[in-house]
């Protein structure tokens, strides 16, 4: 035992939260009912007076741009004054940047605190055997909601984990459901077409609720239209609201004109890339919807909660060694067009040097044929983690390539040799998997990097 007893405590409920089984740092898991339970988050809820259905919540799910559109609306809806719960999965760093009212990470002590109350609810939960185990991300949504009551939040933000049907979030009671773009991203669990994953993304539709549909494929709209008359509910197409035109796009900044609902000329935003503005218009059209149920959002408002919006890991920049450093999580085939397609427009005309790392349940082959056409080095990569594929694997899936490959499972060494791999002036994307992200960013962090988390 230390000398201080609320550090000990604090240890002690942190310790707590990290038995559970965390899915996300395993090779494999089940996507069932039993490991997923929605009752079993509930009940443990309701020992702590169910506050997911007092919150007024903005439900995001879908493959891309989940993240993006969550920061987007916390920021617009924090610039208009309201305090604003917002809640993010994966974390890069710490477990804390999930967590966050107005910008700040929820401390330590704080996470501690709603664990402990959490902790007999858990505790019940556990000993009913058939309610199955409660898991890591359970807990932390969990505690999520009990924070954001705590803090007596106006909006909480929750961005889905997995899927939605079996997502702890689901058991909100969402203000406005924003189902953005989906694509074919973990198809071993969530199913192997368009149709089968949207099916699992909308089933956090509820009865009568209002819902932004960011633009889809045919077979997704075809999925999320049926819930929705089965629900009742009131969908949104944004691209029948919204319009949108890029002026400008800088490493550092872009700048559009979104005209419909609301005219907002000259529109400017530091989350660049052509998907961003689509994006941008899904959560101002959340914030439209919100408008009409009461809240207080001018143009003025949106513009400014829209230059106040950044997310580490999306087109993230970064100067290293006279060297331009990128850092964006796309992990499918259809986020590396998107990251292609900004590079492209920020850097046309340049030769790239990718360092990459991919779960082994991804799209190999795809993702890297989107990359491999103008890029100059490829340095393959493996993150530690248990999904994580082995530089072989990575080297087989891409293929016939003309340029240099690098084959290093360690990213730190990839990192400290950057001099010897590429010349200054040069442009590095590192990509791939959040986690191979996060540990280029535990990197960066003690050298003094000017870089943002999260």
């Amino acid at each position: 035992m230390s000398q201080n007893p609320e550090t000990d405590k604090v240890k002690d409920a942190l310790d707590f939260l990290d038995k559970f089984t965390n899915y996300e740092r395993m090779a494999r898991y089940p996507y069932t009912a039993s490991a997923m339970n929605l009752e079993r988050v509930s009940r443990i809820l309701a020992a702590v007076g169910s506050p997911e259905k007092k919150l007024a919540a903005i439900h995001i799910a879908g493959t891309k741009g989940k993240g993006s559109i969550a920061k987007m609306v916390s920021m617009i809806l924090s610039s208009a004054g309201y305090r604003v719960g917002l809640y993010t999965s994966p974390h890069l760093v710490w477990k804390n940047e999930r967590i966050q009212v107005n910008e700040d990470m929820i401390s330590d002590p704080d996470l501690a605190r709603a664990i402990d109350a959490l902790r007999p609810g858990v505790e019940a939960v556990q000993a009913q055997k058939e309610s199955g185990e409660v898991s890591y991300f359970e807990l932390l949504t969990a505690a999520a909601f009990y924070h954001f009551a705590e803090r007596k939040v106006n909006y909480a933000v929750l961005e889905t984990g997995l899927g939605g049907r079996l997502d702890a979030t689901n058991v909100c009671a969402p203000s406005v459901v924003v189902i953005t773009p989906i694509s074919l991203d973990h198809t071993d669990i969530l199913g192997d077409t368009i149709a089968k994953i949207a099916l699992e993304k909308a089933m956090v539709i509820k009865p009568g609720a209002k819902v932004v549909v960011a633009p889809q494929a045919e077979a997704a709209q075809e999925v999320i239209a049926k819930r929705g008359r089965e629900m009742n509910a009131e969908l949104f197409a944004v691209e029948k609201i919204y319009s949108w035109k890029l002026n400008y796009i800088y490493s550092h900044e872009m700048c559009f004109d979104l005209t419909g609902k609301r005219s907002l000329a000259g529109l400017k935003t530091k989350m660049v890339g052509p998907r961003q503005m689509s994006n941008a218009a899904s959560a101002i059209l959340a914030c439209d919807i919100l408008s009409g149920q009461g809240a207080k959002i001018s143009d003025d408002t949106i513009r400014y909660g829209m230059a106040r919006a950044r997310l580490a890991a999306r087109f993230q920049t970064a100067e290293l060694l006279g060297r331009t450093l990128i850092l964006d999580g796309a992990h499918n085939p259809e986020s590396a067009q998107a990251l292609m397609e900004t590079l492209g427009m920020v850097y046309p005309g340049k030769e790239y040097n990718f360092i990459v790392g991919l779960g082994q349940d991804k799209d190999l082959a795809g993702f890297l044929a989107e990359l491999k056409p103008q890029a100059k080095t490829m340095a393959l990569c493996q993150a530690h983690h248990p999904r994580a594929a082995s530089v072989e694997l990575l080297r087989s899936k891409l293929g016939d390539f003309n340029g240099r490959v690098v084959m290093e499972p360690e990213l730190k060494s990839v990192l400290e040799n950057l001099s010897g791999l590429t010349k200054p002036g040069s442009i590095i994307i590192i990509t791939g998997s959040f986690f191979l992200i996060g540990e280029a960013l535990q990197w960066l962090l003690p050298r003094g990097i000017e870089i943002q988390i999260p």
